[in-house]
Formats: C-alpha cells, sequence, structure tokens
C-alpha cells in the first residue's frame, strides 16, 4: 500500500492491490500516509492472505483484477 502512495507522489499511476484481510491496515496505512481515500483493489478468499498461491491461483487472480486495475488506472472504475 505504501508503495502505491509513494508511486502515485512521485507521479506514477498505482494501484495497490490487497488481500481483504489487510483492509484495516491498507486503509491506516493510507490515511497516515495523507491519502485517507485512496482507492485500492482487495482480493479475497478463496486466496489465502499469505499469498502462497500455486501458479494456476496467480493466473486466475490477474484475469480477475487485469480489468479491475486498467478500469482504476483510466478513471473508468
Amino acid at each position: 500500500m505504501r508503495d502505491a502512495v509513494e508511486l502515485e507522489w512521485a507521479g506514477v499511476p498505482s494501484v495497490a492491490i490487497v488481500h481483504e484481510e489487510m483492509r484495516g491496515s491498507a486503509q491506516a496505512i493510507a490515511r497516515v500516509s495523507g491519502c485517507p481515500d485512496y482507492e485500492f483493489l482487495a482480493a479475497d478468499y478463496p486466496w489465502t492472505p499469505t499469498a502462497i498461491w500455486s501458479k494456476e491461483e496467480c493466473l486466475e487472480l490477474a484475469e480477475i483484477m487485469a480489468p479491475k486495475v486498467l478500469a482504476a488506472l483510466t478513471g473508468q472504475s
């Protein structure tokens, strides 16, 4: 989350992806970074919060998230 905020500060459009279980932490990081309204994407179960996924799980999640990332970057979300 912090990386995404810092990229935005550097003028690089970015989208943070966190696990739903980390939503509260991500919101706290955004808030202490001075960006309380920073929007991010969240992956939920069946993907585990530890991100120890098989290659197939990674590919499945990427297929789901890629359109959302594109929409967020282009303001079409």
